[in-house]
């Protein structure tokens, strides 16, 4: 019989001072950390059945990534994320499901012309990273956690886990990795044109990890680990791109438990949603990243994709769909998914009352703005029965913000 051991990733954390954005769900932290430890839990027996279609051989691997195709399970020990979960809730503002309604292009600051922060008509959609909130020390923290995720898989055969174990393993290493790589650039524009890494390459492309000797980017996680060996499409929607054409980021970590539930609850965001799915009079247009896993899950294109959109969509999408409009990819928004789209926050900041109280959060007018279209937006969510629908991805209930924006010309 093998060792059934618990895994604990656990991230120490001397002090923790969490700062809410303005009473919505995503918290800027200022966090000291120390270093991660692997903790292992002996005698603790902790047994995971996977219930995960068989490996996917839709797509020839290389050699050296063959070694993390899925295995015969041998080792029961499950990876806790709880720290990564606490980092998460600090840092991932949720903006709710579609309303499927274009935002319009924001009116300039009074006294110019300059429209500054996200102007994208999808802003109001996925979720967003407080990048401009991180310390230097958090993001010391973000790297001391990849790091010991990296350390975890090159001292356990992460390939002989349960097969839900290791996807939550690499969708969570990939996540954290690309959070990390962008905070420490921040600010960027563009995460597609950053240059990271020993050889400055693209951000996808770049080696960032090592495992088991071979090096890894986060594409390879992507395309030569998790596409051809697990066969279910809603494995794209875990994967978080960093801009706001991709999936949203749920500010709660994968877990062998939770991760189909996740990919659920991600699907039926991205592809009710007008970043996923959306039409003109004579075409439908959906995301590039449908295109990106063409090869892996939608060969027959015509068929596939739709019977594939049809399973996640809700009425209007299934609409949509009925008319059998021929597709066509749509353009994809590749900045930033932040609060700010990668800009430098006006000089003038403006001090928040929340339910008439002073708040100490002091925010710059672009922010402003947004979370101001997202509170119109729940009202809308709120009126459509939106925020009690179940198994939907929505907006927590926030109180009414006010803030005070002076008429004053941007420095």
């Amino acid at each position: 019989m093998f060792g059934r051991n618990r895994i604990k990733i656990t991230l120490l954390m001397s002090t923790l001072l969490a700062t809410p954005v303005i009473g919505l769900s995503a918290m800027a932290a200022s966090v000291s950390t120390g270093f991660p430890v692997v903790d292992t839990e002996a005698g603790e027996t902790v047994v995971r059945v996977s219930a995960a279609s068989p490996a996917a051989t839709m797509v020839s691997v290389a050699a050296p990534y063959q070694i993390f195709a899925p295995k015969t399970q041998t080792q029961y020990s499950v990876i806790d994320y709880e720290v990564w979960d606490l980092a998460l809730q600090n840092i991932v503002l949720r903006l709710g499901q579609s309303i499927r309604i274009r935002a319009l292009r924001p009116d300039p600051t009074v006294g110019t012309r300059i429209v500054k922060g996200h102007k994208s008509g999808y802003r109001l959609e996925g979720s967003r990273v407080t990048f401009s909130f991180l310390n230097d020390e958090y993001k010391i923290g973000l790297t001391e956690y990849r790091k010991d995720l990296e350390r975890v898989a090159n001292q356990v055969d992460i390939t002989r886990l349960s097969r839900d174990e290791q996807l939550a393993f690499w969708i969570n290493l990939h996540n954290v990795t690309l959070i990390e790589q962008i905070a420490h650039n921040y600010p960027v524009r563009r995460p597609e044109d950053l240059r990271v890494g020993p050889n400055k390459e693209r951000l996808d492309d770049a080696n960032l990890l090592n495992i088991r000797g071979v090096a890894l980017s986060l594409r390879d996680i992507r395309e030569n680990i998790v596409y051809p060996n697990w066969s279910n499409p809603d494995v794209m929607y875990g994967f978080f791109r960093g801009n706001i054409g991709g999936p949203a980021l749920q500010n709660f970590a994968f877990t062998s438990s939770n991760v189909h539930d996740i990919l659920k609850l991600q699907a039926y965001e991205f592809v009710n949603s007008l970043r996923g799915v959306n039409s003109t009079r004579r075409v439908m247009k959906v995301s590039k990243l449908y295109d990106e896993v063409r090869p892996y899950y939608f060969k027959n294109w015509s068929s596939d994709l739709p019977n594939h959109l049809g399973k996640h969509a809700d009425s209007d999408v299934r609409e949509l769909l009925a008319k059998g409009k021929p597709i066509e990819l749509d353009r994809y928004d590749p900045v930033v998914a932040d609060l700010l789209a990668g800009d430098s926050p006006s000089t003038q900041k403006l001090n928040v009352q929340i339910n008439g109280q002073p708040s100490s959060a002091r925010i710059s007018p672009e922010i402003a703005r947004l979370l101001s279209e997202l509170e119109k937006k729940t009202n809308i969510m709120r009126k459509r029965g939106m925020l009690a629908t179940r198994g939907t991805v929505t907006i927590d209930d926030i109180p009414t913000i006010d803030v005070d924006i002076p008429d004053v010309d941007e420095k």
